[in-house]
């Protein structure tokens, strides 16, 4: 499941909106059951200049890592950027033509996308005590880390014939529709009280995570 070695030229550059996104803090057993639940798919960094042996990250060095952040947080240690970098951002994607492989100087590569891919990436938090209001995805010194944003978009631009596409019925969007059920199945709306007010986030959080949640540090402001 390596992607095809290309140029831009060839190519074509691809755009994508109308995402569906779901933010969660789930535990490593829970992402472990996601991944069985998807089955044969791969897991392509997004991010940085790559060797041939990095375009395809093996499902359980992506488990391993996240799963250290857990542990960290459950010992109220919030992981820190260097950690974060190792497995995020990249792409979930059961058809390997769905990305190419762009060739740079020094043997390097850089992952593009070419038709829609479920895209991973950490995710952050910020409370603004101004309008009451929680923010997902958003950076900042008072951002809180949970966990991460699995998204997919509904419309993309075909790179080639520049015309726009709905989605459709696709091998990702069967995996998209998997990761919707396990949701379902696994998390639930968070709630957070403030000032004595309870709000129930969209925000997700795993079942087994809120046995512990109260010793992520972050929380305490």
């Amino acid at each position: 499941m390596i992607p095809r070695i290309s140029t831009p030229s060839q190519e074509g550059f691809y755009q994508a909106s109308k995402w569906l996104k779901f933010q969660v803090l789930v535990d490593r057993s829970e992402l472990s059951e996601l991944f069985q639940r998807m089955g044969n798919f791969g897991i392509y960094p997004l991010t940085g200049l790559l060797d041939e042996p990095q375009v395809l990250m093996p499902k359980e060095t992506f488990l391993s890592e996240y799963g250290s952040w857990i542990g960290g947080l459950q010992q109220g240690i919030i992981p820190t950027d260097v950690q974060l970098r190792k497995i995020l951002a990249c792409a979930w994607s059961a058809d390997a033509n769905a990305l190419w492989l762009q060739p740079v100087p020094k043997e390097k590569f850089l992952m593009k996308i070419s038709q829609p891919v479920i895209q991973c990436q950490t995710h952050s938090f910020t409370y603004s005590e101004v309008d009451g209001v929680f923010r997902p995805m958003s950076m900042g010194l008072n951002a809180i880390f949970w966990g991460i944003q699995i998204s997919y978009p509904q419309i993309y631009q075909d790179p080639k014939s520049m015309e726009l596409l709905k989605v459709g019925e696709s091998a990702n969007s069967y995996l998209f529709s998997t990761i919707r059920q396990w949701v379902r199945d696994v998390t639930r709306p968070t709630p957070f009280v403030v000032s004595g007010l309870k709000t129930n986030v969209p925000i997700r959080t795993g079942k087994q995570c809120f046995a512990w949640i109260d010793a992520h540090s972050q929380l305490k402001q």
